[in-house]
């Protein structure tokens, strides 16, 4: 039996928004017109982390640096996979600041770094996420990361998991943490639109379990969401029918308000880098 990657994390890395802001648009969710409020980023982002440590989950923290508002988007700084990490190169120039913060940051956590020296564009969680340690997931198509990057992931694994690419076709969710979460080793939430019809196929025989959400839900990031053991942590908007598919396959729901996140195209898996 798959034993989830879910069921076994013990840390995650999170970046506090001292310093976030819209001040650029890098996919279709920012706009430089609409404000942050800032204070309420800063109430919305610890309820994240009070609810990840209610869960017995140990929350580390990067300080964030000023200019670099996309920081707090934790998820999107790479890939960790049996003590190693696959660090991210971002498309956008606008993010490409942070990368030396966080590799300090896992250099010095005792990772051991790759992708350093790659060409090609991958971006992270965002893109990519293991439902076991056997299997994963791996966003493309979208706007942002390259498909021959996995070749160089596949390698630094070490060849010891398979990979399920997800091919994306819908600009709105531009990474696969946007419209893809897995729940547990067998199921999943997603909004099937996103996804290439070969893609949906895939994602139906491998995960049978899998909920569909609608596209209210989607577009409020409730697949953005984070799977701990039991628990599954979403932005608000799950639907009746969501949370009782969730009951039924033994998961409570905890909801938490992500809306000033949101105004950056992120919500909560987006803040969470599991370690």
């Amino acid at each position: 039996m798959k034993k989830a990657i879910n069921d076994t994390i013990q840390r995650v890395l999170m970046v506090p928004p001292t310093h976030f802001t819209v001040k650029y648009a890098i996919n279709p969710w920012m706009n430089e017109k609409i404000k942050v409020d800032k204070q309420k980023a800063m109430e919305q982002w610890n309820l994240l982390k009070e609810s990840i440590e209610k869960e017995g989950v140990k929350v580390l923290t990067l300080n964030q640096v000023e200019g670099q508002p996309d920081m707090v988007f934790a998820c999107n700084s790479g890939l960790v996979h049996n003590n190693k990490i696959f660090l991210s190169k971002y498309r956008h120039k606008e993010r490409t600041g942070e990368q030396k913060y966080f590799a300090a940051f896992y250099k010095q956590l005792g990772l051991q770094l790759f992708g350093e020296d790659y060409p090609e564009f991958f971006e992270g969680g965002g893109d990519a996420v293991f439902s076991d340690k056997n299997t994963l997931w791996a966003g493309w198509g979208g706007p942002r990361t390259d498909k021959k990057a996995y070749d160089n992931i596949r390698l630094m694994g070490g060849n010891d998991f398979e990979i399920i690419f997800c091919e994306l076709i819908d600009q709105r969710f531009y990474h696969l943490d946007t419209c893809f979460c897995p729940i547990g080793a067998n199921s999943a939430l997603w909004f099937p639109p996103a996804f290439s019809i070969e893609t949906r196929e895939k994602i139906k025989t491998k995960l049978p379990k899998a909920i569909t959400v609608s596209e209210e839900e989607a577009l409020n990031f409730v697949c953005n969401a984070i799977n701990i053991r039991k628990k599954v942590i979403s932005p608000k908007g799950v639907s009746k029918q969501t949370l009782e598919a969730l009951t039924s396959l033994g998961y409570s729901l905890e909801e938490v308000e992500m809306s000033e996140f949101m105004k950056s195209g992120g919500a909560c898996q987006c803040l969470v880098m599991k370690l």
